[in-house]
């Protein structure tokens, strides 16, 4: 049998074996070129001859191609119309030439010949030698040559260029390498040794765009249906080259490839209402299955997932799963490999084994849903008006900061502004302190006027004017559209429920507050106390409630701090965003350790295909050294890709300092951020 160092499978690829019990050219119209040893026993066509030339060193397959003939090889028929996308990529500006038998140059090779265009131009732009034969200078001499004729990428008035790369062999060999090859066939050569495999991968996939074809007929570029909800049945995509392979032998369609789907979300939280958002999912291999239940089905680099298909295979079923489903996953789940996968021995456990939204992200669902999604939300609750009066109406107290300060400082003997406590009487007496100082207390206002908001909105206006000069000109007629303004964005808050429309009165007889809804106001209303009857104002004007829940979760969920971070993280976004609530982890079942979870998570989302963990607070100052630490233990057990502290106001200083606090007790695979909140105290002008 004649033993092939790798210059021809890997390169162009062979007919052996795919018809029993020898290849049989003459049925699929193909003159053969054969490869045969030097001692080939003379009878070795005693069953059947074979129509072909033989040829007996496999480097007179590159001569060849460097004369004016030409050998059609599986390789270029393979990729005669293959490339549907175009990268940027600095291994695109010239031929590859990779140098040496390990894994790692033959991966290199492989995903290098990913990154040029069709076959259509130019037969061949990557080329794997054996390093043996790059010792060779007979078979090094036959390569060059090919090089110097049949190149002509990053051509200047001369030949291509071409650069030589390799993963095991050092740079002063590649030089070595490069010189024989100026010195005898001329060629344009450059170094670049290969430090990683990621070195031939694009860096960013939005630099991958649609690459132009040049067949005169454009073949399709897949097949599209309608997503629905549960399972949906597609097409499976052929090649283009089965196209033209119809009325042939069999052989032309045999074979696998793979299809790449292109999911789109039923739930879409795209920044962009006509741009539908796609599924892109963490390299989490484990993930596959919650789409695709077909068998070597994975992920690709960009978070899509691609199957392997045959002739046979005529439709796939793609599931669409929740967003919930795919953040429980990720918390509770780790990757799976099958028995002969290397990495099998290395499989891991899950650190925890379910996962929960907590009360705080229960309230969280609670107020998405009441603004009916992100993007209402963060519209609403990012204008400074209304942020201002929603917390003037829910959270009790918000200009006493000042007060109560001052009065634990005398009261704790803490004038110098420090506050030390370090027995339990000490903290009897700050608790005491607390209870004394809570009783005094401004109650929030959880009921307000059209009239009133319209006077702070009016206030508001004027003070954005003066800080706005473009303003200036156009005041009166700003002045003029407020009450209008205010109306319109006011209706679609009553619309989504933040705030009620009703009556409020106080009995005469037991002096109870009242509150009847707009739906349910009648001439003569009995007090919900005493029973005494209210006779309805002939000038009534309605009162307006906030929503006690929607009060509840600024007050005491700090809803307000995540919405905001889950927004920066969606604007962040270039392609996908994939959110949960505020989550508890339990390294066993509820129900096996008391209901009492061991870690509560912020911020758990997907950012154009990378796991996200955060914490949140309030204040950049108030993100404590423990917070740091236990968000640093979180992101390393569940192996994130990313994790973030964010803050709704702060120093920025302050903020890059505990971010490398944080880095520092991270694995270097783990990025670390830090994120200040753009949402500013300046008056709006717009609604």
């Amino acid at each position: 049998m004649w033993e092939d160092d790798g210059i021809i499978k890997d390169n162009f690829g062979t007919l052996y074996g795919s018809l029993d019990p020898f290849p049989m050219h003459d049925q699929i119209g193909v003159p053969a070129l054969m490869l045969t040893p030097p001692d080939a026993p003379p009878n070795r066509w005693h069953l059947r001859s074979v129509k072909g030339e033989e040829i007996q060193d496999a480097y007179a397959v590159i001569e060849r191609l460097a004369g004016t003939g030409h050998i059609a090889t599986l390789a270029q028929l393979s990729n005669l119309s293959a490339q549907r996308f175009r990268t940027d990529h600095a291994w695109g500006r010239s031929f590859c030439l990779i140098i040496g038998d390990s894994f790692d140059d033959r991966v290199s090779c492989w995903n290098a010949a990913l990154l040029f265009d069709g076959a259509q131009t130019q037969v061949l732009k990557t080329l794997r030698v054996p390093a043996n034969a790059a010792a060779n200078e007979v078979k090094l001499s036959k390569i060059g040559q090919y090089l110097q004729r049949k190149n002509w990428i990053n051509q200047q008035g001369g030949s291509g260029r071409v650069t030589l790369r390799s993963h095991s062999l050092s740079a002063d060999q590649l030089n070595a390498i490069a010189e024989q090859l100026r010195r005898g066939a001329h060629v344009r050569t450059d170094v670049s040794p290969i430090a990683t495999l990621d070195e031939c991968c694009p860096e960013e996939i939005s630099r991958v765009h649609t690459g132009a074809r040049w067949w005169p007929t454009v073949p399709t570029d897949g097949n599209e249906t309608r997503v629905v909800d549960g399972t949906t049945i597609v097409a499976a995509s052929s090649p283009f080259q089965l196209s033209y392979a119809r009325g042939q032998h069999p052989i032309f369609s045999q074979g696998s490839w793979y299809v790449d789907l292109s999911i789109d979300r039923l739930n879409d939280n795209g920044r962009f209402a006509n741009v539908r958002e796609e599924w892109r999912l963490p390299l989490r291999s484990h993930l596959v299955h919650r789409f695709c239940t077909e068998r070597g089905a994975r992920l690709l680099r960009n978070g899509t997932i691609t199957l392997p298909v045959d002739i046979n295979h005529a439709t796939i079923e793609v599931k669409n799963p929740s967003d919930d489903d795919i953040i429980r996953d990720l918390l509770t789940e780790v990757p799976r490999y099958d028995h002969d996968d290397m990495r099998h021995a290395r499989q891991r456990t899950a650190n925890y084994r379910y996962a929960a939204p907590s009360d705080k992200g229960s309230y969280l669902r609670g107020l998405l849903g009441l603004f009916g999604g992100l993007n209402n939300a963060e519209q609403t609750l990012g204008n400074h008006f209304w942020r201002t009066q929603f917390l003037r109406m829910a959270v009790p107290a918000q200009d006493q900061k000042t007060e109560i300060i001052t009065y634990v400082q005398r009261r704790m003997r803490a004038r110098n502004g420090t506050l030390t406590i370090n027995d339990a009487p000490g903290w009897e007496s700050l608790a005491q302190r607390i209870i004394e100082k809570s009783a005094r207390l401004r109650a929030p206002k959880g009921r307000t006027r059209f009239d009133k908001l319209l006077a702070a909105w009016s206030v508001e206006l004027e003070q954005a004017i003066k800080l706005d000069h473009n303003l200036i000109p156009r005041r009166d007629e700003i002045i003029g559209e407020a009450s209008d303004d205010l109306k319109r964005s006011l209706s679609e808050l009553l619309d989504c429920g933040i705030f009620h429309r009703g009556h409020e009165w106080s009995c005469r007889q037991c002096s109870h507050r009242n509150w009847v809804s707009v739906d349910h106001l009648r001439n003569v209303m009995a007090c919900e106390v005493c029973g005494r009857d209210h006779q309805l104002p002939v000038d009534v004007v309605l009162d307006l409630r906030l929503n006690e829940f929607f009060a509840t979760c600024l007050r005491e969920h700090d809803t307000l701090t995540v919405t905001w971070a889950l927004s920066a993280l969606r604007e962040s976004s270039k392609s996908t965003f994939i959110f949960g609530p505020q989550m508890s982890l339990f390294e066993d079942y509820p129900e096996n350790q008391g209901g009492r979870s061991n870690r509560e998570l912020d911020v758990i989302c997907v950012v154009d295909n990378k796991f996200v963990i955060g914490e949140a607070k309030i204040g950049v100052d108030i993100i404590a050294d423990s917070d740091i630490e236990d968000l640093a233990d979180a992101a390393t057990r569940l192996d994130v890709d990313k994790a973030i502290l964010m803050a709704l106001g702060g120093d920025r200083a302050i903020m890059n300092r505990k971010v490398n606090q944080l880095r520092a007790l991270l694995p270097n695979h783990i990025e670390a951020e830090g994120i200040v909140s753009d949402w500013d105290d300046d008056p709006s002008a717009v609604l």
